[in-house]
């Protein structure tokens, strides 16, 4: 319950795609409530809409924002926002970073990361 928000610094090496780096994890109309992915060479939200057009080789950050009594997630890329949309349903949720194979997957996935905090407003 409450709103929550992961923020971390990413950064994409040219190569990967086809993955997910970044999932709110939990639903329950599916697996996953919001999820970031990387297709040659976007950031997109699942596959649309793009949220950065070229991804690859550069550090940026990635604040996603979980209302879970709203049942709405915000994404912002550098501060700027990006995306608003519902969530998929009531379950538990967790925040999820890395790299998980998703369609159409690269032969080479990796993604970097640091600067992680997780936030509650109570």
């Amino acid at each position: 319950s409450g709103v929550w928000q992961f923020e971390g610094y990413a950064y994409v090496p040219s190569g990967t795609s086809g993955v997910s780096i970044m999932q709110v994890f939990g639903a329950s109309t599916q697996a996953t409530t919001a999820m970031l992915r990387v297709y040659n060479p976007s950031l997109t939200y699942y596959t649309n809409p793009v949220l950065i057009p070229n991804v690859y080789n550069k550090w940026y950050r990635v604040n996603v924002i979980h209302d879970t009594g709203a049942g709405r997630v915000r994404v912002y890329i550098d501060g700027v926002f990006k995306y608003e949309t519902h969530d998929n349903g009531p379950a538990t949720h967790y925040f999820k970073f890395g790299v998980y194979t998703q369609d159409n997957p690269s032969d080479y996935m990796e993604s970097r990361w640091s600067g992680i905090r997780v936030l509650k407003k109570n």
